[in-house]
């Protein structure tokens, strides 16, 4: 091999070398729109959260010779009574909802119902008045024909209140069931309740799931209606809450009962995701 050769082999291999790859942006527009994106939802998060925290932090404190934990013992004691009504009620009216609406959710769907839109709007008014709108006009139109002010008229009046809740779900989860299936039972020689309840029962299980919880969350944690129609021997627990805070302010025993209320609530919807959320809501209009 030549002299000459050695620098052109030099030259070549210096050309030829790898340059260091260039440093990347640390701020990309994505990565710009990502941290913001992070940012709104833990912003939000906290909005919404902060006063959970804070009652919870008020159930905590001392006041009437009780202080820490031994206030949510004083809570689930003497407003034990309250929150069993709480529940009892709670679940009269679940089951009330579901038996008025079921049939209407199906008849609404499968039948040619006449000024059918109309009428699904005016069985959707509950949802938009006030609940001591609704309190007042059942306690002047059932006055004069039924004492209202009962265990029973104050049911009456939660599902008045709270069925478009149940009815909305079922007729959405209707529309989505083909009507094939049911045509196909009848061939196969089922009658139509068997057809009900073997076949469009099961299948729309997501509407049934979701009516029931929110029914649950609104109904359990009503007062305003429940402050005209209840009777006076009859206090759930967000009415001794009102009733509380009315006249003593928030002690921490009313905070403790509000918290307790609220961690009801939140493991009805915990228990809701887990039981139902990979059963019937995956895939559907829910998840």
């Amino acid at each position: 091999m030549s002299e000459a050769s050695v620098p052109v082999h030099a030259d070549v291999a210096a050309r030829t070398k790898p340059r260091p790859a260039p440093r990347p942006r640390r701020f990309t527009p994505r990565r710009v729109t990502a941290i913001l994106s992070h940012a709104y939802i833990w912003f939000c998060l906290a909005v919404f959260v902060l006063p959970f925290f804070a009652l919870l932090a008020q159930s905590l404190g001392s006041r009437g010779g009780s202080a820490g934990i031994a206030n949510f013992g004083d809570a689930l004691g003497s407003f034990g009574d309250n929150l069993f009504w709480s529940f009892k009620i709670t679940g009269a009216v679940l089951v009330l909802d579901l038996v008025v609406c079921l049939p209407a959710a199906y008849a609404i769907v499968r039948y040619p119902v006449p000024g059918k839109r109309l009428l699904f709007s005016l069985l959707q008014l509950p949802l938009y008045v006030p609940g001591a709108v609704i309190g007042l006009s059942l306690l002047f139109t059932y006055t004069f024909a039924y004492r209202i002010e009962s265990t029973l008229g104050l049911i009456l009046a939660l599902a008045v209140g709270s069925f478009p809740l149940m009815l909305t779900p079922l007729v959405v989860a209707m529309k989505d069931l083909p009507i094939v299936f049911e045509e196909a039972a009848v061939c196969l020689g089922a009658t139509g309740w068997q057809t009900y309840r073997k076949i469009v029962f099961p299948l729309i299980g997501p509407g049934v799931s979701a009516g029931l919880l929110l029914c649950f969350i609104i109904v359990f944690n009503e007062y305003l209606v429940t402050l005209f129609v209840h009777p006076p021997s009859l206090e759930t627990a967000p009415l001794r809450v009102f009733n509380l805070v009315r006249t003593n302010g928030l002690a921490p025993t009313t905070a403790a009962l509000a918290v307790v209320m609220q961690g009801i609530s939140f493991i009805a919807v915990l228990a809701f995701f887990r039981i139902f959320g990979t059963r019937h809501l995956k895939g559907t209009y829910i998840l």
